[in-house]
């Protein structure tokens, strides 16, 4: 499987950023605070398993820049392609693993190396229920709220999503070290699975779906500003056994006429 590094010289590695950015305040998060490897299971292509573990940092990758705000323009279905994926965390082939929750009670990094006999059995079981799962964040109150979509429609419903870091129907769990506080646009943008979370999972589903071996390389990494209980972003790598995905994608935690305060999750019209 092809494994690509970030080089890009503009940009510390992800290793140095977190270390750097957590002393300077500017960030906490994405990778737990925990030294070690990853405790997943090790196993073969038709192992099946998850751990809630620190995930060992597997390249010197860094973290693209402009994660910090939403760039309409640029991400209109809130999704950056920002270049080829980067192997960023250490799992074996079959496994998923999560870092669980720092300090602050905030969602870590979650990877997996996902394969087509986990997407099946993730397909044939009941859609999960998340509901009293509280991610760091999480309002007391969710409001319902009007969005204009990039593609001239509108929707109406609830602002805050839990949001998957690896979505149920890629065998991710339904556990709070593997949900964060998302607005409704960053899970599915305009739900039409180009937007959102739900961009890079349907990409990974649909190449599982048509695969009766290999893998995929999944992991999402939440990025936080300072001591911010919500992310302002979620970094996601996507990079199949056969090359044929090969992407990292900046998914904005926003929504197009709200400004948002990323401690209480209280929201304001602009």
């Amino acid at each position: 499987m092809p494994r690509r590094r970030g080089n890009r010289k503009s940009k510390a590695t992800i290793s140095g950023i977190f270390a750097a950015l957590v002393v300077l305040g500017l960030i906490g998060g994405g990778v737990s605070s925990n030294a070690g490897s990853s405790s997943s299971t090790a196993g073969s292509s038709d192992a099946s398993s998850s751990s809630t573990a620190s995930l060992s940092v597997a390249s010197d990758a860094s973290i693209p820049d402009g994660w910090q705000s939403w760039d309409e323009p640029k991400a209109p279905n809130y999704v950056l392609v920002v270049g080829p994926a980067v192997v960023r965390y250490s799992v074996s082939v079959g496994t998923i693993a999560y870092s669980g929750t720092d300090s602050n009670g905030r969602t870590q990094a979650a990877a997996g190396e996902i394969t087509p006999k986990m997407r099946a059995a993730a397909r044939s079981s009941q859609r999960q229920d998340i509901e009293g799962l509280d991610p760091s964040g999480w309002p007391v109150g969710n409001p319902k709220v009007s969005i204009s979509l990039y593609d001239g429609k509108t929707y109406s419903g609830y602002f805050w999503n839990r949001s998957h870091l690896i979505a149920d129907s890629l065998g991710g769990e339904a556990a709070v070290s593997n949900l964060i506080t998302g607005t409704r646009m960053q899970n599915v943008g305009a739900n039409d699975g180009t937007g959102g979370m739900a961009y890079t999972e349907t990409l990974a589903r649909d190449w599982l779906d048509s695969h009766n071996d290999g893998y995929v390389y999944y992991s999402a990494t939440p990025l936080y500003y300072g001591s911010e209980l919500i992310p302002r972003a979620v970094l996601v790598d996507v990079l199949s056994s056969d090359g044929a995905l090969n992407t990292e994608v900046i998914v904005y935690n926003a929504a197009k006429g709200y400004s948002i305060d990323y401690n209480t999750a209280e929201i304001a019209r602009e």
